[in-house]
């Protein structure tokens, strides 16, 4: 405490005591400011000559505009081999017969898988690509097991 003053208090009397005697402040012209942003990025509406000044503003404007738009691409379309996802369909494509071993019957399905594997395709045709790889493999796993027999 100075003088039975706390500190606060002395500055905001010596604050005080230098606004009196501050000669008086002329308003300036406003600008407008982008709440939120410091004060280095000012935008001004007018020069003294009356031309435009709003460099940042025209450059952030040209920014927002839309560029013209690009013809949408067109949507892809499912291979025929996708379609078909029925056990026969795949059964036909994988041609197990009775002389298939669990070697050839595991090629098979390594190649199947090549062709039909759901990571292997288009988001939009992976649920067909993996009804076709539940089919495949649930007909190899049965031959295999029929061969064990």
């Amino acid at each position: 405490m100075l003088f039975g003053q706390s500190v606060f208090q002395s500055v905001v009397e010596r604050l005080e005591r230098e606004a009196e005697d501050a000669p008086p402040v002329e308003p300036q012209e406003t600008s407008f400011r982008a709440a939120g942003f410091t004060s280095s990025l000012v935008f001004e509406t007018a020069t003294q000559d009356g031309t435009t000044t709003n460099l940042p503003l025209d450059s952030y404007l040209d920014f927002l505009e839309a560029p013209a738009a690009a013809p949408l691409p067109e949507p892809e379309r499912m291979p025929p081999y996708l379609e078909r996802t029925s056990l026969s369909d795949v059964s036909d494509e994988l041609c197990i017969s009775e002389k298939d071993t669990v070697d050839t019957l595991s090629e098979k399905r390594r190649n199947f898988a090549r062709l039909n594997h759901p990571d292997t395709v288009s988001p939009q045709f992976r649920v067909n690509a993996n009804l076709r790889m539940t089919a495949a493999n649930l007909l190899i796993d049965q031959a295999i097991r029929f061969i064990g027999k």
